[in-house]
């Protein structure tokens, strides 16, 4: 169970990052799993192979990860805004799925070719176990879900204390209210994105501390985040926490009696399940 409220939780933080974008600009990021795997990599590559501090790597992952947000809004996002929300959310689906796609191969290509010719990012970290109980805890378990309850709540002091979190919460209420009432949005999007996309690197660093990434891993990880979009609602944090929480201990389930090569499929069958049985997903909002 743990392990299935660890995993739930990076799950979790990823669906909301994305979807928080989501409901401010209608841009759908599909290579946003793939920010993760970066930040796994790049993690690897500092820390493992170039034997750098543990704190200066984790400067320096920020630092990159600043620029990639800043570099996205602008290259990315700024060319479909003004655009229908249809034109919008398409548009921005074939543009970052061509983008997901060519940051794999470049991923795997780079890697293979000068850092390891297995290209699998992991840094298992020999936590001491807890016990809880008369339970031992795996240390790095705990170690993601604080990870996880901390960045939750950075989240939801940013939405809700900060000038850029309700600049966020507004355009996504009413855009065009926003802009009226003399609300810059780029300034607010360069913020928000470059926000998600940090918090989505830093998560890959803690997730490979429990499971091994490869380069090939973003996709895979945006149906995920799909899926505990459309069951908690977007834009809603409780409902992305449960619904992570519910695809964690799925995934967790399925593997320990079937097997581990069935659990990537709960993610897509709790998909189709709440599309046919609860499209309106756990909060009771239209999800697109």
């Amino acid at each position: 169970m743990i392990g299935g409220l660890a995993a739930g939780g990076i799950y979790a933080l990823i669906a909301f990052s994305l979807s928080l974008t989501l409901s401010t600009t209608r841009v759908l990021n599909i290579a946003h799993g793939d920010f993760l795997v970066m930040g796994a990599a790049l993690s690897v590559l500092l820390l493992r192979y170039l034997e750098l501090h543990p704190v200066l790597s984790f400067v320096l992952v920020l630092a990159f990860f600043v620029v990639v947000g800043i570099l996205f809004e602008v290259v990315v996002v700024r060319q479909v805004m003004g655009k229908t929300p249809q034109q919008m959310l398409i548009g921005s689906v074939l543009i970052t799925f061509g983008l997901a796609l060519a940051l794999e191969s470049s991923m795997g290509f780079l890697w293979s070719s000068y850092v390891d010719p297995l290209p699998r990012f992991s840094f298992p970290a020999f936590l001491p176990r807890m016990q809880f109980l008369g339970l031992a805890i795996s240390g790095s378990r705990v170690v993601i879900l604080v990870f996880v309850a901390v960045a939750m709540l950075a989240f939801h002091l940013f939405l809700t204390r900060t000038f850029w979190g309700k600049g966020a919460r507004a355009l996504s209420q009413n855009y065009e209210a926003a802009l009226i009432m003399g609300l810059n949005p780029h300034r607010v999007l360069v913020v928000i994105f470059t926000a998600a996309i940090l918090a989505t690197s830093i998560s890959g660093i803690f997730y490979i501390v429990a499971v091994p990434l490869e380069p090939y891993s973003g996709l895979p990880l945006v149906i995920k985040a799909l899926t505990i979009i459309i069951l908690g609602g977007v834009g809603s944090l409780p409902g992305a926490l449960i619904a992570g929480a519910i695809l964690g201990l799925a995934e967790t389930f399925t593997a320990l009696v079937i097997g581990s090569i069935w659990a990537p499929v709960v993610a897509i069958a709790v998909l189709f399940a709440v599309l046919v049985v609860r499209p309106t997903g756990l909060m009771g909002k239209e999800t697109l």
